[in-house]
């Protein structure tokens, strides 16, 4: 493994400057689709592909973590991992408006829709 570094060579891809928005977007995205199959080799064929999988999860999720710290990252691992339930039926996310004393069951189906959501909670925690 000394060697290891000579002969890889990392190279930007060929994408205009993307916003953050962008970014989360592909990556809540990609990681979705990841979930969804390694769920798929486990249903459909029996095959269990988790001790492999795992550790790349764990990289995943302590990079979100560290940008995005520990609750926005409990949700987004929330919609990535648990938003359907047993008959496999969207959940709704809770908001909480402290300030004025309200609770809203929010559907979010999609990436962009978390990072709006995420942002809608950001500007209440501004208030």
């Amino acid at each position: 493994m000394k060697n290891f570094g000579k002969n890889v060579s990392i190279k930007a891809k060929n994408q205009p400057n993307l916003s953050e928005k962008d970014i989360f977007i592909n990556v809540v995205d990609i990681l979705d689709q990841c979930w969804e199959r390694s769920n798929q080799f486990t249903s459909e064929w029996g095959f269990d592909v988790s001790n492999y999988d795992e550790p790349f999860y764990l990289v995943i999720e302590n990079l979100l973590y560290i940008k995005y710290g520990e609750w926005k990252t409990d949700i987004i691992l929330w919609w990535a991992y648990n938003r359907f339930n047993e008959n496999n039926e969207l959940m709704p996310i809770k908001l909480n408006d402290h300030e004025e004393k309200t609770q809203e069951d929010v559907i979010v189906e999609t990436p962009e829709e978390l990072w709006n959501f995420l942002k809608r909670i950001d500007k209440l925690d501004k208030k």
